[in-house]
């Protein structure tokens, strides 16, 4: 029997192809269905069809407007499509029925003076979205303000002192003259593909007696850092459902674990941690933030790593970065591409198939050894 529930469970497991064949059905026999031809739309844009998903989403929207949800899905397709301007848009969607905290800070194009102002940046999402977006704290600190970032402690001792952050807050917001969710700086600063403020490539920096104390830990280089599975999320079934997409069991690294004369270290957190074998150097029992973190991979060659924060910030340090990416990747890395506009040193090599990691690896091992020949 088709229903709803059942496209939604081929969707959480990853078969877009079934998912898009239920909605199909369910729409056939209810037209008026706005969820299914919202799941449509989502099913489709996996598969890189974003015409038809858009077209999709739209019939969604038709019937129910004002729905958060369907208007965050055409949000991800558009962004995704690299549709940008549209995508962050829409994406403000997530915003609708909130009380605001205070003046929300305007396009840029509509600002006259920052001077002497005051803007605070909220975390928002996961550690890879601030990590990603604190870029625009850079500009904002040219345009004359004084940026305040407002992060969880994991977070705070990173961030404390890189190039256009003025203070950082773990607690209650200060004063502040304008506030921005860290994910709506890239429609505040109308961000297309080609305006994407990469700089030189580098935007974070690790302490520098930090990456010293670290460097006297680790073994002899050159070191790659390897991450295999992302932050759980206990509580969000979806998001619960993603996890097991997008990370791998540690033992399918193992043939990138024997490419002679290169050290290997875990920047693994959290239970995955447990997985380690095959004489990968794990320092992670020490760290205590992604500052640590940070000064871990200062001291590393290159870093492997599924879609997680590591990656964002190994990219944010301008490392070479080989992203394992799920086949339903994120909208953040486009449909297609092998590169990020984001982050100029990192590589991705995707899934061919869903669930499929054998060809992402071997993709990764064999550009390793073009990285490290002779070891």
């Amino acid at each position: 029997m088709h229903t709803l529930g059942t496209a939604h469970d081929h969707l959480d497991a990853g078969r877009f192809e079934e998912c898009a064949a239920v909605c199909r059905a369910l729409i056939e026999a209810d037209p008026g269905n706005a969820d299914a031809h919202a799941a449509l739309g989502r099913a489709l844009a996996v598969e890189g069809e974003f015409d038809e998903a858009l077209a999709a989403i739209t019939d969604a929207l038709r019937l129910s407007p004002a729905d958060i949800g369907i208007n965050l899905e055409r949000a991800f397709a558009l962004l995704k499509a690299g549709h940008l301007l549209e995508g962050w848009a829409a994406h403000e969607w997530r915003h609708r029925g909130r009380v605001a905290a205070g003046p929300m800070l305007p396009k840029v194009r509509y600002l006259d003076d920052l001077d002497g102002r005051t803007v605070l940046i909220d975390h928002e999402g996961g550690f890879g979205d601030t990590i990603q977006f604190v870029r625009y704290g850079r500009l904002l600190g040219e345009m004359g303000a004084r940026v305040v970032l407002r992060a969880p402690r994991e977070l705070a001792r990173l961030m404390r002192g890189q190039d256009g952050i003025a203070d950082v807050t773990t607690g209650p917001a200060p004063p502040f003259d304008y506030r921005c969710p860290a994910m709506s700086l890239p429609y505040v600063f109308d961000t297309a593909i080609e305006t994407i403020p990469t700089a030189d490539g580098i935007y974070i920096n690790a302490d520098r007696g930090l990456t010293a104390e670290w460097a006297a830990r680790l073994p002899p280089g050159p070191r790659v850092g390897l991450v295999w599975a992302g932050e759980p999320k206990s509580g969000d079934p979806a998001a619960q459902a993603l996890d097991l997409r997008r990370n791998l069991p540690f033992r399918m690294l193992l043939p990138l674990t024997v490419t002679p004369g290169v050290s290997f270290v875990s920047l693994q957190t959290g239970p995955a941690r447990g997985q380690i074998a095959g004489g990968v150097h794990d320092p992670m029992g020490a760290a205590r933030d992604f500052a640590d973190t940070a000064a871990i991979i200062a001291n590393l060659d290159a870093v492997i790593s599924v879609d997680t924060a590591v990656a964002h910030l190994a990219g944010a340090m301008g490392k070479p970065v080989f992203l394992l990416d799920r086949y339903d990747n994120c909208w953040r890395w486009l449909y297609g591409r092998g590169d990020s506009p984001w982050y100029p040193t990192l590589m991705i090599f995707r899934q061919a198939q869903p669930g499929d990691w054998l060809g992402p690896v071997t993709q990764a091992a064999e550009t390793l050894e073009e990285f490290f020949p002779e070891g």
